[in-house]
């Protein structure tokens, strides 16, 4: 029987969810307030908030239940991980959340068709139907994450818990929009990390220490699970290994890719970067001890996903299990409103503003995106419901779509002058069947249908970028109109520095002369949203910082 503490603390998260949501909706009264909060996210609530968004389920739901089925050789994840966070907030925070003010986009099919000048609505409506494809099945994951963690966790029904995480995550997320997802996300964030500190040492304290945990769990293990290879011949295991290229998916997440968006100061995203880093490396290290100590403390669960919930009971006290078997319950969360909002708005923002109604008003547009943020939370209620699997496998699937979909993509249109309109849909459309042709077969020659469908969608993708760019001709707006800009982003102009510089210097005297570094991350931005918003190219000269 579950102690009435654990339920007593779960409440009150839930119920601290709903205010934060409510707070949210009292900031919000405009679209862009809605689906970028402003883009006022400071870099440690971006860090953060971005980390919890993509870890989400994986992390404390599908991660421990992995290494509890496939034992040392799961530890390779935590290798495989480390590059995403360099990836995604060293190649694309900061260049796209500069052009994404540029261009005064919103969303990222908002942003494609903006760079493209896609007046047919091509490309809205293709990266608008990868967005809805995966991000259904990626949400319908972490709703069955939700529901067995709830359902073990507080000792309710699997319907019910169903139930509680669909209805809570949907009326935030429609309360308070990006606001409420990004700073729910901070809370849960820090949740995940007390998690991964402190319910790996109770299992240690436990069990009699580290070498105590090595020892019973080799007793208990199967040889496949002590090798580190998990008993695969060379061969396999270079098959395996595939999975590595799991952090280019990261460029084409859309609840990872808002946060950049949205975030104050894009300059800063290296310091973000640093954040996130660190919070990986945290969950990565203390994750799998938890399952290498639930091999031999509950062995023969038969669904694995509940392998974490299960250990929080058997280890920590009530009053302790209930704080963190919330947090378990917020990582999932997490994901689930952010996806829930980008998926949404890609209709409400992108399908409903940028195609139907494209004079809708503020209020119109709101009340758009919030009805597609609660019809989209249907559908994925439908699809989990219609189609359950296990979290790590829904999840895995997900992601690389995404990532092979709009990452290939969204990355060449911050980098490349040469990149068009026809080349980005060929690969947005190349990269969605890739890879649900390539997750549906099996073995094959050289086992190369094995390979995890992210390598070949994503190499595939980039391929038909390139190669369509180069057949159809120079972009629809001019070369060097795009290069001009793609130069601006990557870093801005010393004359224009050294300008407002100068003239915050006659306004302020010279105090400022001791804040020349916030000057210059704060006219970075101002180059960013005010002369190349306003097309003031030819007031920017040609001297490189």
């Amino acid at each position: 029987m579950v102690e009435t503490i654990i339920y007593v603390e779960f409440i009150i998260y839930l119920v601290a969810l709903l205010v934060i949501g409510a707070y949210g909706g009292r900031l919000t009264e405009t679209a862009p307030d809605y689906l970028l909060g402003g883009r006022k996210l400071d870099l440690f609530s971006g860090a953060l908030s971005e980390q919890a968004s993509l870890w989400s389920g994986w992390l404390v739901i599908g991660f421990p239940a992995l290494v509890y089925a496939n034992g040392i050789s799961s530890l390779w994840w935590m290798v495989w991980q480390i590059p995403l966070g360099i990836v995604t907030w060293g190649i694309l925070a900061k260049r796209i959340g500069r052009y994404s003010r540029v261009l005064d986009s919103l969303t990222i099919p908002g942003f494609l068709a903006s760079r493209y000048g896609d007046t047919r609505h091509l490309i809205r409506i293709t990266s608008t139907l990868v967005i809805a494809i995966f991000m259904a099945g990626y949400i319908a994951g972490q709703l069955l994450a939700a529901a067995s963690a709830i359902s073990v966790g507080f000792d309710l029904s699997y319907n019910l818990g169903f139930a509680i995480a669909l209805g809570v995550v949907v009326v935030y997320t429609v309360m308070g929009g990006f606001t409420a997802s990004a700073y729910t996300d901070v809370l849960q964030a820090l949740l995940m990390t007390a998690f991964a500190i402190i319910v790996p040492i109770a299992v240690v304290v436990v069990v009699g220490g580290p070498g105590e945990l090595m020892t019973q769990f080799n007793a208990a293990a199967s040889d496949s699970m002590t090798s580190f290879t998990g008993g695969r011949t060379p061969y396999e295991f270079l098959i395996f290994s595939t999975i590595a290229v799991i952090a280019l998916g990261g460029l084409g997440q859309p609840h990872g890719v808002v946060r950049y968006m949205g975030m104050e100061r894009p300059s800063k995203a290296g310091l973000s970067m640093v954040v996130a880093i660190v919070f990986m490396l945290i969950a990565l290290v203390g994750i799998p001890i938890i399952s290498l100590g639930a091999v031999f403390m509950l062995p023969g669960i038969e669904n694995q996903d509940l392998v974490a919930p299960m250990m929080i009971l058997e280890t920590l006290p009530p009053w302790l299990a209930g704080f963190l078997l919330a947090g378990g319950v917020a990582a999932i969360m997490s994901t689930a409103d952010s996806q829930l909002l980008v998926a949404g708005s890609a209709f409400g923002e992108d399908v409903y503003n940028g195609i139907i109604n494209q004079d809708a008003s503020d209020g119109k547009i709101l009340l758009a995106n919030r009805i597609a943020v609660l019809g989209v939370g249907v559908l994925a209620a439908a699809w989990a419901w219609v189609t359950p699997g296990s979290v790590h496998t829904t999840i895995l699937f997900a992601w690389a779509g995404l990532g092979a979909g709009l990452g290939p993509a969204l990355a060449l249109s911050v980098y490349w002058k040469r990149t068009t309109g026809p080349g980005v849909i060929a690969g947005m459309i190349t990269g969605l069947i890739t890879t649900v042709v390539w997750n549906q077969l099996s073995g094959g020659p050289g086992m190369v249908f094995d390979v995890y469908e992210l390598l070949p969608s994503f190499t595939l993708a980039v391929a038909a970028i390139v190669i369509v760019s180069y057949l159809t001709g120079p972009p629809n707006r001019g070369e060097e109109e795009i290069q001009r800009e793609l130069t601006e982003i990557a870093k801005p102009l010393q004359d224009e520095i050294d300008l407002a510089r100068e003239r915050q210097r006659t306004a302020t005297g010279p105090s400022a002369e001791a804040d020349d570094q916030h000057l210059v991350a704060a006219t970075e931005e101002e180059i960013a949203t005010t002369y190349l918003s306003e097309r003031r190219l030819d007031d920017l000269s040609t001297a490189s910082s």
